[in-house]
């Protein structure tokens, strides 16, 4: 992925050591984006850092569409995680 070769994508270590990358395909297998979720213990609970990288030509709407698909998803597992902690 030319156009993400310069994209920092490791936060420290020891802040975030829990890290999962994957790539966004299209259809076809062509490799459009990449999204890097990195995850750390803190006092509290948790800190994470979620990131997707998509090239500058990317259409808006395409962008707008995986931030709402990750803001859903990324809730309904912190309140699931949430409610097994606290059933135990």
């Amino acid at each position: 992925m030319a156009w993400a070769a310069d994209a920092e994508e490791l936060l420290p270590e020891p802040e975030f050591p829990h890290k999962m990358s994957s790539n966004l395909f299209l259809a076809d297998g062509t490799v459009v984006g990449r999204a890097l979720t990195q995850f750390g213990d803190t006092a509290e609970g948790f800190t994470a850092s979620l990131t997707v990288h998509v090239p500058a030509g990317c259409p808006q709407d395409v962008l707008e569409h995986h931030l709402r698909h990750y803001a859903v998803e990324f809730r309904n597992w912190i309140l699931a995680a949430a409610t097994s902690v606290r059933a135990r």
